[in-house]
């Protein structure tokens, strides 16, 4: 019996029926499929899932007990594997690690998130106790992506409140025509309020609810339910369900921060129920285009969704094409239809050979670096952010930093040749002194006793010799030699003196073939004494020469650091002078162990730099919109550098994202402002109503949670904020005119013939229906006969030619000739028309010649009217 069953076993007899759904939520959650559930998922949903469904049924002592006695059952630690040992961390990077800790487990949910995956794999590369300046990398960079995780939630939770609102105003469009849908709807907005009152994505119920809104705001539009004809007709009510729908529950557990939303119980709904093929060819070109304007608008949202999906495949070229073609067509205002379901497959696909090639890279560093044969302590840190990448990996995301680990592999792979290199020199280096004692105490062996000899022999039997160290011995033995053949007058002496003076030089690649060719003649006893130290001197002074080119090249080397890092590199500088001083008395030191101190030290700088580098590269990603762009080419020209061998200057960077950091602060504190005015000029004029009030009040709703959210929104989400407060001062503004014209209109019409006209509505009842016309309804005039209309009729003379009204014709005449009256005095230009709003309702007045037009509707279609006014004017003032 496989995991999975056991635990479903084990749970019916407390959950019965939803032990299944549970179960397979969890699964669905992890990523996983239930024959390959194991021991730390399955605690997961134990803890996560199951623990909050228990919480239904009993107390949560009993529930957090319950569980506990479970994963002993079934052989599943209640505790973690014992952390690995922490005990090197200081007390302040403990407390960090808590941090990280407690802030993983409050985005656990959020499992295809690779960013949590990242988090995972930092906090678990910090517990295996990576040597001190390693985890405090670890630690830094562990706040960061907290950081961007806390970000990322409140702009999803932003939009959240701007889907919760439009949502709200989809419903309040479509609740009057009732049915199993609506319901449904209005469960699933129920849900989404619950789940963000907790600060709790539900993504996958927006999805079903918005495309359950846009379906039925089409149906709506396209006038099928408000207006049945025939048989062809279908209205909500004829398929309504009777299953009442079941409250779903939101848990939280005490343990865990993050609160879960599970999926709602089941009321019986089919989505497929209700299908309705709209004939588009008896729709009018209104309804079409509304319809149209409602499926660009999902269809816009939802490239907005895969765009942040796959955000890390966008700059592929076939993708980056597709993307434009697709917003072209949007903002040109055709829906996509087929095309963005194309486009999500195109970006699912990219996204897994994306992955699949970094899984192969990945792969492939792991094993170069297993292959290493250096001290654990040197490979720990890039082993600790392999891991990091694997944990980003296996949540779906793209790691950012493989090529950077590829270059920090290199460097260690440096490190180990040169090792081997060190090693070769020092077992050359264990020779050449064997050698030296054994001809110096041959040499030596007549003169032994004397002071200088033993001195010398004692200084020649020291265990651990370097090899500046031996050059000097050998330039001793030298020396002794010398002194001692002037003595004896012994040409052998001077020749080993000889001999000792060469092998003291350093090894110099240009000198190596004259060096070897002069012990050659001094080992075999060719040449004359006499010509053999005019050789051996010249050779000396080239070697002179050479070390004190490379000591000028060094000293050009280390100014030039000093100039690029701005600081002072006096650990470097000493033994700089130090063989410059060795070298004007005489003494040629070897320059190699100086160069490679230096080597090193450009080495750990340009790895700094990059890690540096690859931490400005992630904020640039977060800033663009606000001039992240800027960053990241000075990011990426600052790594060109670093590539060519070179340790770019990162002023200008730094000032940059200093800049950058003050702008951001600066939109912060602007949209603030901004967003107070919007909400103040709202609150005065939305008693106007009508469609700008009624797609404004979303918006509203949205910004003023946004300036609730702004000071915890990164760059992406105050862009979205600014974005729709562009859109909704814009219409603002336009509502703002809409209240100046209605206020312009109720000053200067007659208080008592407004009076008059508007007494019919101060009942609370709705107005009564429109008396049927007299006369023969025109075309023209049945066009305004849409859902939410009251009343349409026309007026001459007092009388009511077409149409009906639920009140007195001659009130309306009396304000027809104020209207006009009134326009003459203002512009001396006839009236075009005039609308009166009402709490619920809109009267609009349109002169038509010696006619009138009168309409009574709901404030929502005011917009819709007044549009619908100017295409049928034509028509209407030929009446």
């Amino acid at each position: 019996m496989s995991l999975y069953q056991t635990l479903s076993k084990s749970l019916e007899p407390v959950l019965g029926d939803r032990a299944r759904v549970v179960l397979e939520e969890g699964v669905r959650r992890l990523g996983t499929s239930p024959d390959k559930l194991d021991a730390s998922e399955a605690e997961t949903i134990l803890k996560r899932l199951v623990y909050r469904e228990l919480q239904a049924k009993m107390s949560p002592s009993a529930a957090r007990s319950h569980i506990e006695e479970l994963l002993k059952t079934l052989g599943l630690s209640g505790e973690k594997t014992a952390k690995a040992a922490t005990g090197g961390l200081s007390a302040h990077a403990q407390g960090v690690l808590a941090e990280l800790e407690a802030g993983l487990k409050r985005f656990s949910l959020y499992l295809d998130w690779p960013e949590v995956g990242r988090l995972r794999g930092l906090v678990n590369a910090i517990r295996q106790d990576p040597e001190a300046a390693a985890a405090r990398t670890l630690l830094r960079e562990g706040q960061e992506v907290l950081a961007q995780l806390e970000e990322k939630l409140q702009a999803a939770l932003l939009r959240q409140t701007r889907d919760i609102a439009e949502l709200e105003m989809s419903l309040s469009r479509v609740q009057s025509v009732g049915g199993a849908k609506v319901r449904r709807l209005e469960n699933l907005i129920r849900i989404i309020q619950e789940a963000h009152a907790q600060e709790t994505l539900a993504t996958a119920e927006v999805e079903r609810a918005r495309a359950l809104a846009a379906d039925m705001r089409k149906l709506v539009e396209s006038s099928v339910v408000q207006n049945p004809t025939g048989e062809a007709a279908i209205t909500l009510d004829t398929i309504e369900e009777i299953v009442p729908t079941e409250p779903q529950v939101v848990l939280k557990d005490p343990t865990i921060e993050a609160p879960v939303v599970l999926e709602e119980a089941s009321d019986g709904f089919d989505d497929e129920a209700l299908v309705i093929d709209l004939d588009f060819e008896a729709l009018t070109s209104e309804q079409l285009s509304r319809i149209r304007e409602i499926d660009v608008a999902e269809d816009a949202r939802r490239l907005e969704s895969l765009k942040e999906r796959y955000m890390a495949v966008l700059n592929q070229p076939s993708v980056a094409d597709e993307l434009a073609e697709l917003e072209a067509e949007l903002a040109a205002g055709n829906p996509l239809g087929e095309r963005l379901d194309a486009f999500a497959e195109l970006l699912k696909a990219a996204q897994q050979e994306a992955l699949t090639e970094a899984r192969v890279r990945y792969e492939w560093l792991a094993d170069r670096l297993g292959r290493l044969e250096l001290p654990s302590e040197r490979t720990a840190p890039l082993q600790a952010r392999l891991m990091v990448a694997l944990e980003t990996l296996q949540a779906g995301g793209i790691p950012q930093e493989l090529a950077e680990l590829e270059r920090n592999l290199e460097s260690l792979e440096a490190e180990e040749k040169a090792n081997r290199e060190n090693q070769a020199r020092r077992a050359r280096l264990e020779a050449a002194l064997a050698t030296l004692r054994t001809e110096a105490e041959h040499a030596l062996s007549p003169f032994r006793g004397r002071a200088q000899v033993e001195s010398f022999l004692t200084a020649l039997a020291a265990p651990d010799i370097s090899e500046a160290a031996l050059s000097t011995l050998r330039q001793e033995l030298s020396d002794l030699l010398s002194q001692l053949a002037r003595e004896r007058e012994e040409e052998s002496l001077k020749r080993m003196g000889l001999r000792a003076s060469v092998q003291a030089l350093p090894s110099l690649e240009p000198l190596e073939a004259d060096k070897k060719h002069l012990l050659q003649q001094l080992e075999q006893g060719l040449g004359s004494l006499a010509e053999l130290e005019a050789a051996v001197q010249a050779l000396v002074e080239r070697a002179r020469g050479l070390v004190l080119s490379r000591l000028e090249a060094l000293e050009a080397r280390i100014q030039h650091l000093e100039r690029v890092l701005k600081e002072s590199l006096i650990e470097l500088k000493k033994p700089l002078q130090a063989n410059r001083e060795a070298l004007a008395q005489g003494r040629i030191a070897d320059p190699s162990p100086l160069e490679q101190a230096l080597d090193d030290l450009v080495a750990a700088r340009r790895a700094s730099i990059a890690e540096e580098l690859s931490r400005y590269e992630a904020v640039a990603r977060s800033m663009k919109g606000l001039g992240g762009e800027e960053l990241e080419a000075k990011v990426a020209q600052a790594r060109t550098h670093l590539q060519a061998g070179e340790l770019p200057d990162l002023s200008e960077i730094h000032m940059l994202l200093g800049r950058l950091r003050r702008a951001q602060e600066t939109l912060r504190a602007d949209l603030g402002a901004r967003i107070g005015a919007l909400l103040e000029a709202y609150a005065v004029h939305k008693g106007v109503g009508g469609e700008t009030a009624l797609r404004l009040k979303p918006l509203c709703d949205f910004l003023q949670s946004a300036a609730e959210r702004l000071p915890r929104l990164g760059v992406s989400g105050l862009l979205e904020v600014r974005r729709a407060l562009e859109e909704a001062e814009r219409l603002e503004a336009q509502l703002a005119q809409e209240y100046e014209a209605a206020q312009s209109v109720l000053q200067e019409l007659k208080g008592a013939d407004l009076e008059s006209l508007l007494d019919v509505f101060e009942a609370p009842s709705p107005p009564p229906s429109p008396q049927p016309a007299t006369l023969p309804e025109p075309e023209a005039l049945r066009q305004f006969r849409i859902r939410g209309v009251e009343a349409v009729a026309l007026v001459e003379g007092g009388q009511v030619v077409a149409g009906g009204l639920p009140f007195a014709p001659r009130s309306a005449q009396v304000v027809f000739d104020d209207l006009i009256n009134l326009a003459n005095e203002l512009s001396g230009q006839p009236a075009r028309l005039s609308v009166i709003s009402l709490p619920q309702w809109v009267l609009v007045l349109v002169p038509l010649k010696q006619k009138g037009l009168v309409i009574l509707a709901e404030k929502a279609l005011l917009s819709r009217l007044l549009a619908l006014i100017e295409r049928q004017r034509d028509a209407l003032e030929a009446l």
